[in-house]
């Protein structure tokens, strides 16, 4: 499949044919924002307050514009601005500039934008059909002079780039923009953690996981300004320079999942020391041991192709790696030169936690450095608030741990907001200072009908042994049990275990020289 990109004079007049529909009003809806916004303005103005006395430069967060509208986009997009404030001297006025932190600009630190998906019919639709859609608006925009009909291609590690290819055609142009934001895409950063929820939408250009309660993890100024397709990425590098290396193999590192454009190069060849690859399964991919795989060429483990150049010493990938890989040193002569070996990759990241008591209660110096001049006992407050609000809910039990007789049953809880009726769970993070509600131990308990009735056996009589035979018989009593409801195990009739044939069972006799030999032990 042949992939170009389109420069703008490919497409003529794009502008007034791809025109944006008009602007709906929105209100906004029942989306909870996780700080209480009344307190959060009562802090801000009390902030903004003090440091109109200050002398110097501060910054502070501005409050916090409207959502953005629902007509053009699946995603509304909420903005603050950080505010600069300059006074030389006490009698003089305060100076203010209010700006969007950004290219190399902060002042003010933590979150820059929050995201919330629409509930708009249109927004519901598959991921095919919406960039369709979006590349149906090039049908009457000539081509180098020529018009198609473009459906939509997604391209696995860049899908949140806009890709089109015109019908019953292998030609894929990427038209230079980014598709809509709310467009579904496959990977986000934690793609390859085990907390990802299998939905994510594209917002500017970036897919970014969405919990379900729609909300999208928003956009902080410590953010990575890395880009890795449709990803966040920051840049590893090492250098392995150990001088106490074993013969035969040295780990160096694990190559973690989602690792791309990974490159390792062993800096100075000597005397047979050289790279290898190990899949965790201890099956090597590349091997240092010339009786094993060591090849130039192209090879592929797990959907990841790896590069091999031998004679410099380099393995590349593109990746994503799937599956973690470890790279190691296979060292033939351990009194050669130090061998350094280089290696870098980039790994997709997330977003910056969100500090909470920065983000409510912060102001900076135009150092960077954190001034907290709000109310101390405003943390505890909005602790407890979030106690009100949030609390655990039992809303079932697990199995019981036994098929029959008396067991227990594992409370499942789930956390819901006490102002609310609907039955809506919330991240466990948001009770994470509520502690769960106790009960009775016999909410626990559970039973599902008494156990079948088992024979009990006694120990084995002595072997009785015919006179001249070293195999003899033995026997044992059988009683007939079964366990209550409470627990406690007592003697029934024979007639609710099954049948069964006490039959003696064989055992071996001791000869005359090993009874004399117990006798003369005994003795001694």
């Amino acid at each position: 499949m042949q992939l170009i990109s389109a420069s703008t004079e490919d497409f003529a007049n794009t502008t007034n044919i791809l025109a944006k529909s008009e602007l709906s009003e929105d209100s906004d809806d029942d989306y909870g924002d996780y700080a209480d916004e009344s307190e959060v303005s009562k802090q801000t103005r009390q902030r903004n307050s003090s440091i109109f006395e200050r002398v110097g430069t501060f910054y502070s967060w501005d409050r916090w514009e409207k959502w953005s509208k629902c007509s053009t986009t699946c995603v509304q997009i909420r903005k603050r601005k950080c505010i600069e404030r300059f006074k030389n001297s006490t009698e003089e006025a305060t100076v203010e500039r209010r700006f969007y932190p950004g290219n190399g600009t902060v002042g003010c630190f933590g979150v820059l934008k929050r995201y919330r998906q629409c509930k708009e019919e249109r927004c519901k639709a598959g991921k095919h059909r919406l960039r369709d859609e979006q590349c149906e608006r090039f049908n009457s925009v000539p081509y180098r002079e020529v018009f198609y009909n473009w459906v939509g291609y997604e391209k696995e590690h860049d899908e949140c780039m806009l890709f089109c290819r015109p019908v019953n055609s292998d030609l894929v142009i990427s038209m230079n923009q980014s598709v809509t934001d709310g467009t579904p895409c496959n990977r986000p950063a934690v793609y390859y953690t085990r907390f990802y929820r299998l939905q994510a939408v594209c917002v500017e250009g970036i897919c970014r996981a969405v919990h379900s309660s729609g909300l999208i993890r928003p956009v902080t100024t410590r953010d990575s300004q890395l880009k890795c397709g449709s990803v966040l990425c920051k840049l590893v590098t090492e250098n392995f320079n150990q001088t106490n290396l074993t013969e035969g193999y040295n780990y160096i590192a694990k190559i973690p999942i989602g690792a791309m454009n990974l490159s390792i190069r062993q800096t100075v060849q000597q005397n047979g020391n050289s790279l290898a690859l190990k899949s965790p399964g201890e099956v090597f991919l590349l091997s240092g041991n010339r009786s094993k795989t060591a090849i130039n060429g192209v090879f592929t483990f797990n959907d990841a192709h790896f590069e091999y150049d031998q004679q410099k010493g380099l393995i590349t990938s593109k990746g994503p790696l799937l599956t973690a890989v470890t790279l190691m040193y296979y060292c033939v002569d351990i009194k050669s030169a130090m061998n350094d070996v280089q290696y870098n990759y980039t790994i997709p990241i997330s977003s910056a936690p969100v500090i909470q008591d920065e983000e409510l209660q912060a102001v900076w110096d135009k150092g960077g450095k954190l001034i907290n001049d709000s109310d101390a006992g405003y943390g505890q407050r909005l602790r407890e608030r979030k106690r009100q609000r949030f609390t655990w809910k039992l809303v079932r039990f697990g199995e019981c741990n036994r098929s029959c007789g008396p067991g227990t049953q594992t409370p499942i809880f789930r956390c819901v907001s006490g102002r609310e009726s609907s039955p809506r769970h919330y991240s466990p993070i948001r009770c994470a200072s509520v502690e769960k509600p106790t009960f009775n131990d016999d909410i626990y308990n559970c039973n599902k009908g008494l156990c079948p009735a088992f024979w009990r056996p006694s120990n084995f009589s002595s072997c009785e042994c015919p006179e001249g035979s070293s195999i003899g018989q033995r026997a044992r009593h059988f009683e007939c049990m079964q366990e209550q409801i409470k627990g406690n195990v007592i003697l029934v009739s024979d007639k609710l275990c099954p049948d069964r044939e006490n039959l003696p069972e064989p055992c071996r006799c001791q000869d005359l020289n090993e009874k004399i030999n117990n006798a003369t032990q005994l003795q001694v």
